[in-house]
């Protein structure tokens, strides 16, 4: 309960939004295969963001070695 309140405290104070340079950094990484979408750190909406581009551009998230 208090890991889910510092959380949705966490998403208020900071939101990734597809410009970010961390998604930038996280999106190339997954793509050129040097990380997975599965780790990608669950770091606020780090990795729902890095997600969404990735989908975007045709990459499968739902894929469990990716």
């Amino acid at each position: 309960m208090l890991r889910n309140l510092l959380n949705q405290i966490e998403r208020m104070i900071f939101m990734f939004t597809r410009d970010s340079g961390l998604v930038k950094i996280w999106f190339a990484a997954v793509l050129n295969g040097t990380y997975t979408y599965s780790q990608v750190p669950n770091l606020s909406n780090l990795r729902e963001v890095v997600g969404e581009v990735l989908t975007e551009m045709g990459y499968d998230i739902t894929e469990p070695n990716n």
